[in-house]
């Protein structure tokens, strides 16, 4: 099963994403590490994340990872939530 998070407001060519549950996990892993407020159970209800959220999940983000062993896909997810938070927030669907 996979997870599609899409802009709020993108062009359909750019600004989404799709993530493996186990990309996910370790993603929300290193989340949850670096002390960043991922809202883990909206994405389960597939509830959209608003831009102002994005930036507070960002606040005490650090581009090194401390668990997740993939450094790109860190620095992708980051540059992705980056581009959410100033495209109107983030859709989740499954």
């Amino acid at each position: 099963m996979g997870y599609a998070f899409y802009w709020a407001h993108n062009d359909g060519l750019g600004g989404h994403v799709w993530l493996g549950a186990g990309d996910l996990r370790a993603l929300t892993d290193e989340m949850l590490v670096q002390g960043m407020p991922w809202p883990a159970e909206r994405i389960e209800a597939q509830e959209p994340i608003a831009a102002d959220e994005l930036e507070a999940v960002l606040d005490p983000a650090d581009p090194v990872p401390k668990v997740l062993p993939d450094e790109k896909l860190w620095l992708d997810w980051l540059r992705f939530l980056e581009g959410a938070a100033r495209n109107g927030g983030l859709l989740v669907r499954r």
